[in-house]
């Protein structure tokens, strides 16, 4: 596909005086032109690609600047982790449906990744990535290139305006990518150069024009008195309805108890929905309140067609480094306690609560399984723990394994969607019972999303507690694991209560 050109030509001529130098253009225009010199010689694209150090900035505060410009921008952080990555422009792109879409998307990015042009190759410096001292520390952090973005929930999503611009899978190769960790800041550079292709100085100007861009945003976010990022101003914002209806969704509950006592199921999710309506929704300024709220969560927010989607979700679905694979299970929640006596005495009673530790135990063995198709070893503590956020805990089970040769982060992402904490067991008979009862479409809710890098590592979490926002709107998505014994009404404020984070951040009726 054609690359994204976000960046206007009265910019380019800035392209030079980056901070990286003007040797830095003359090495980077040298790299493509070699990059398309080898596309024409193969027969099919190359990468061109390079790492940069830049200035320490506050990643968010960059993506809220960035989202000015005229490019598709995504953000995927873990705070905890010291690890945010903000991907600007569009160098190249995969999406797909259908049942094989996880394998297609893998099979692209390999198939791109194989012939892409190293900075060596090009007379470029080798890079080195942040934190790096040692051989561990590079098999944890992502390396060079690397695809952002996602998965819908379902295969195939029905056709709807709400999604638009979301495909089923999409996976995009920035043309600058941001890595931020807590030893420094570097940027990706990256185009793809298609056969027949000469050294393109337009083409070669883009990446770095979108560097002078990052560099000037990292120099306003120092200067003394410039706010990182701007809250809104003007009215809170309102909820202007909920989908299903209260009623319809409790209604929906009863019915999903029902089968599992019947036996048709052992135990399905059901979700729901709030609109609100605000003045400016603005996404860097609710990511920056999650990050204060929410510090042990992943931050996320994909852009398509003047909509934002974003969230701060507790779950991992798969990191994948250095042969190592970690997930986790996560299912059973319970609200935190007023006081500190109270939080442990709710958290004893999550602990001990027979109808949460069997909708825990679901999800737990379902993992389990799906990792043993491709793992050596697969580790599993006896006994849940208890993870615990601003203003819910679960109970958690973290597993971790060995993986066969070959396997990466894309493969274990496709074995393991949809977990049974956002789908249901048995995933045959669950998955179809959510499309007949649910009443919409989920979209990227409760989807995969995050990157993979050059060697197939990567991390993808999720999507949970998160909002799709366009405009002045937002609607956002919660849901509920629910089992024989589940009680409609309290499924139904453990959904509100999931919904609580997103509401705050967007200062929904007035909660801030």
């Amino acid at each position: 596909m054609q690359a994204d050109a976000p960046v206007s030509a009265r910019q380019a001529p800035v392209a030079a005086e980056t901070g990286a130098g003007a040797g830095a253009l003359h090495r980077w225009r040298a790299t493509t032109a070699t990059a398309a010199s080898k596309a024409t010689s193969l027969g099919r694209p190359v990468i061109a690609w390079a790492t940069l150090p830049v200035a320490a900035m506050d990643p968010i505060a960059a993506y809220g600047a960035l989202r000015t410009l005229d490019a598709w921008v995504t953000l995927w952080a873990r705070p905890e982790d010291d690890l945010t990555l903000v991907g600007l422009g569009r160098a190249w792109e995969f999406s797909g449906a259908g049942a094989d879409r996880f394998t297609m998307a893998r099979d692209a990015w390999t198939a791109l990744m194989r012939d892409a042009l190293t900075p060596a190759q090009a007379g470029m410096p080798a890079p080195r990535d942040p934190g790096s001292g040692t051989a561990s520390a590079e098999a944890s952090l992502p390396s060079g290139p690397m695809a952002m973005g996602g998965f819908a929930f379902s295969a195939d999503p029905g056709p709807g305006v709400l999604w638009r611009g979301f495909a089923s899978s999409s996976l995009v190769l920035p043309e600058l990518t941001i890595v931020a960790t807590a030893a420094g800041v570097t940027v990706t550079l990256a185009a793809v150069l298609a056969p027949g292709a000469t050294d393109d100085p337009g083409r070669a100007d883009r990446p770095l024009a979108l560097l002078a861009a990052v560099e000037r945003v990292a120099r306003e976010i120092a200067s003394p008195g410039t706010p990182a990022v701007r809250d809104p101003s003007g009215a809170p914002a309102v909820v202007l309805e909920e989908f299903p209806p209260a009623a319809a969704w409790k209604a929906a509950v009863a019915a999903a108890a029902a089968a599992v006592r019947e036996g048709r199921l052992a135990k399905v999710v059901l979700a729901r929905g709030v609109r609100v309506r605000g003045h400016g929704v603005d996404p860097a300024a609710a990511l920056r309140r999650l990050r204060a709220e929410y510090p042990s969560c992943t931050l996320f927010a994909v852009e398509r067609e003047g909509h934002c989607f974003l969230g701060a979700t507790p779950e991992r679905l798969a990191r994948v480094a250095g042969g190592r694979v970690h997930t986790m299970a996560l299912a059973g929640s319970a609200p935190r306690g007023i006081t500190d006596e109270d939080d442990r005495a709710i958290g004893r009673a999550l602990l001990g609560s027979a109808k949460d530790r069997l909708e825990h135990a679901l999800v737990v063995d379902a993992l389990r399984e799906a990792l043993a198709g491709m793992c050596e070893t697969i580790e599993v503590p006896p006994q849940p723990s208890l993870l615990r956020v601003s203003n819910v805990q679960h109970l958690c089970t973290p597993l971790a394994g060995v993986l066969r040769a070959g396997a990466g982060v894309l493969d274990v992402a496709e074995r393991l969607h949809p977990t049974p904490a956002v789908g249901g067991v048995p995933r045959a008979a669950a998955l179809p019972w959510i499309d007949e009862h649910e009443g919409f479409d989920r979209g990227w809710y409760a989807g995969p999303v995050g990157w993979v890098d050059r060697r197939g590592d990567g991390e993808f979490a999720v999507a949970l507690r998160c909002a799709l926002t366009g405009g002045d709107e937002a609607v956002l998505f919660g849901g509920c694991g629910i089992v024989a014994d589940s009680d409609p009404d309290a499924e139904y404020a453990e959904a509100g209560l999931k919904l609580r984070p997103m509401l705050s951040a967007l200062g929904a009726n007035g909660t801030r």
